[in-house]
């Protein structure tokens, strides 16, 4: 083209007058609504619109929601009159109330994801502080979402939900705090004002730490000691937000839930753990026990059972499930005496214990899992045949039509189901479904901020991951992802952390 020529690029189609005058209308509409939201909550809100969004892909897909073995138990126990203390009571009750309502799991599984929502908007303005640009945030929301074992999640019906749900609120109100620290001086970290409501939230999420799980407990104790080494001027807020959680844990434990007719647990499965350490060190040194304690192990299984079964380390049915002959009564009548098996054990071959710990938990520490990880179900269809051996009384159920998947569209269902099993490749399990790796990483990027700003209340950040790994290595029955499902979305979400912009002030020097 010849210069001084007019150019002849082709200009767009003008948008139709109808169109223009709709999307006019509606932006007048929203425009006074978005105003009428305070600036502080606009983005939180904004995020938490698409977790929410990304989650309702899932939740139409799957509806009413996904489900597990623990899920008939739930309702068998709260629609039959059989309250037990085996699971999580409030939870249970969750399950009951929607049932009662609507007769189908779908109202808990919307509410699940609405308060995962939310919890994920409070985390993002809490990254927010550590001034990273929005992007960066918005786009680990987005991936945490569509990544399978993340992103489904919280449609589980499932006491794991909650779990992870009080895991991300204690995190988020950690990150808080932490990125309000940083804002003032170091001298003037021990008071930093309006702090409050997020000490708050930190003392909610260890509360339903304790209430989702029965040994939820420990996971808050871990938690807080952890926290309590990197914010020890902190410990007056510290310590009162552990003890109390589980203070009141025990008091519903042994006194409500006793008082209001709570069958406490029937079997004696929370020293599984203690069981499958006794069988490890039996299949590797039988001759290390007393006479007394072969003759209790012998009274609940055969020995050639817990020498076989022990052999494995990295799950605890083997032994366990009474199809094996495991006798959980005779357990419970001789549990002084496999009591005293465990402590010879710890005793004289303390390295059977940890390498016993560390093969059930090595989804949670072993960057390549050698093993396996046990994932759960997604596109289910039925109730678990062994769910209805279980319990026989399920077949006759007024709800055993919320047992049944009913998608809200077949090709999102189709799509979903997919795109799960793509996740389930073996090559993909290591980061997508293993845990450690973004442990690991979480580590890693909070370790480099650290020296970048020279401040430790950075490491608190990554306080709440630290005590869920710790909880899997103290008791874990197999390499679940159940497991380190909080890790896994708690590192995803944190990984805008890479990317703050602080910088060490000399003039804290």
């Amino acid at each position: 083209m010849a210069v001084g020529s007019t150019s002849t690029r082709p200009t767009p189609p003008p948008t139709a007058p109808g169109v223009r005058s709709r999307v006019g209308g509606l932006t007048r509409r929203i425009r006074p609504l978005v105003e009428r939201i305070p600036p502080r909550l606009r983005f939180p809100l904004a995020v938490a619109g698409i977790s929410f969004l990304i989650s309702l892909v899932w939740w139409a897909a799957f509806y009413p929601g996904l489900m597990s073995f623990d899920s008939y138990t739930y309702t068998w126990e709260s629609t039959t009159g059989h309250w037990i203390n085996d699971h999580s009571i409030p939870y249970i009750t969750c399950v009951w109330l929607t049932l009662q309502i609507t007769g189908t799991y779908a109202l808990l599984t919307f509410c699940q994801i609405v308060a995962a929502a939310l919890t994920i908007g409070y985390l993002a303005a809490g990254l927010d502080k550590f001034k990273i640009r929005r992007g960066w945030i918005i786009a680990a929301v987005v991936l945490c979402g569509v990544l399978p074992p993340t992103g489904d999640f919280f449609i589980f019906v499932w006491k794991d939900v909650p779990f992870v749900l009080g895991a991300m609120l204690a995190a988020a109100a950690v990150v808080h705090l932490v990125g309000d620290m940083l804002r003032r001086p170091r001298e003037a970290r021990r008071a930093v004002p309006g702090q409050r409501r997020d000490w708050l939230a930190f003392g909610g999420g260890m509360l339903l730490l304790c209430l989702a799980r029965n040994n939820g407990f420990l996971t808050v104790v871990l938690i807080g000691l952890v926290l309590l080494a990197c914010l020890p001027w902190n410990w007056r807020r510290i310590a009162p937000m552990t003890v109390v959680p589980v203070l009141f844990y025990f008091f519903l434990t042994n006194v409500l839930y006793p008082a209001v007719g709570v069958q406490p647990q029937v079997n004696n499965s929370a020293y599984t753990f203690f069981y499958a350490d006794v069988a490890y060190g039996y299949s590797k040194n039988p001759g290390m026990f007393s006479a007394a304690e072969v003759q209790a192990m012998a009274a609940v299984a055969p020995l050639d059972h817990w020498k076989t079964a022990g052999a494995q380390c990295w799950d605890t049915d083997p032994l366990t499930i009474a199809s094996n002959n495991f006798n959980m009564a005779a357990a419970s009548a001789n549990q002084s005496e496999l009591m005293s098996a465990f402590t010879t054990v710890l005793k004289k071959a303390p390295q059977y214990v940890a390498d016993a710990h560390l093969c059930r938990a090595h989804n949670a520490w072993a960057v390549f899992p050698d093993h396996g990880i046990f994932m759960a179900p997604v596109n289910y269809t039925g109730p678990y045949h062994d769910s209805l051996i279980s319990h026989p009384e399920l077949k006759t159920s007024p709800y055993h039509s919320a047992f049944h998947a009913q998608p809200l569209s077949k090709s999102l269902n189709h799509l979903a189901a997919w795109w799960f099993q793509v996740s389930r490749t073996p090559q993909l399990q290591w980061i997508l479904w293993g845990g450690a790796v973004w442990c690991y990483l979480t580590y890693a990027i909070v370790v480099r901020l650290t020296r970048r700003v020279w401040r430790r209340e950075v490491l608190a950040t990554a306080a709440v991951m630290a005590g869920l790994q710790l909880t899997v290595l103290a008791g874990t029955p197999a390499p679940l992802y159940r497991y380190m499902a909080g890790p896994t979305i708690i590192g995803v979400l944190l990984l805008p952390l890479a990317f703050a912009r602080l910088r060490r002030d000399p003039a804290n020097d």
